[in-house]
């Protein structure tokens, strides 16, 4: 997997309270990178530190100078992964009530299946380990998916507006619909069996057609 773009913070410290220089936000990313590498293939409850130690030629002990265990690495990870992507909110800033609403819809859908598949180990786990109540992995979701949500609604705001979408449909809940859609599609669609008329492709064209229609989208 790709690794994340490293953050550069000045005001970071370690476990012990030390600030972390170049070399040891180095060593930290390593350590990041390794646990998301790692968890592609493990679940985020059988990883053990030792593993993740071993993998980036280090020391469990090393690893607990910047982390208290594996979930927190993975928190970090999280910490420069969004949904929200600049592409996808930029996206929405195009007027989708002209001509080719759909193909925009289209494209819409396909950059959130992309951008979902380059993060898909950190997402899932993510995912999972919200659905088994962690209050940090559920603040993180909710983080990653704010801001699309509220362009969203405001895109079905404008939609009701003038007149391309039902007035008795709630905004957010419209977009967190959208959203809903748009996450089950990314995460399982790659993995579906193909049957006839059925495809990720098809799925995806489908999905374009409901996301063009809940924002109201012309042609």
């Amino acid at each position: 997997m790709t690794s994340m773009t490293l953050r550069s913070n000045a005001d970071r410290v370690n476990q012990m309270g030390q600030r972390i220089g170049a070399k040891g936000e180095r060593t930290r990313q390593k350590l990041i990178d390794v646990t998301v590498t790692l968890l592609e293939t493990h679940g985020l409850r059988d990883l053990t530190v030792a593993e993740i130690a071993r993998c980036a030629e280090t020391s469990p002990a090393t690893f607990y100078v910047y982390f208290d265990g594996v979930p927190e690495a993975l928190l970090a990870a999280l910490e420069t992964t969004t949904q929200s992507t600049p592409d996808l909110l930029q996206m929405l800033e195009d007027n989708w009530a002209v001509s080719q609403g759909y193909a925009r819809a289209r494209a819409f859908v396909e950059q959130y299946c992309v951008h979902w598949a380059a993060h898909s180990t950190v997402f899932r786990c993510r995912n999972l380990a919200a659905e088994e109540g962690d209050t940090r992995f559920l603040a993180a979701r909710r983080e990653a998916v704010t801001p699309l949500l509220e362009a969203l609604a405001q895109k079905v705001t404008v939609a009701q507006k003038e007149g391309r979408v039902l007035d008795k449909l709630q905004p957010r809940a419209s977009a967190g619909a959208v959203l809903t859609l748009l996450e089950r599609l990314a995460a399982v669609g790659p993995t579906t069996p193909a049957q006839p008329g059925m495809s990720f492709k098809t799925f995806k064209d489908s999905a374009a057609f409901m996301v063009a229609n809940m924002l109201g989208a012309a042609g």
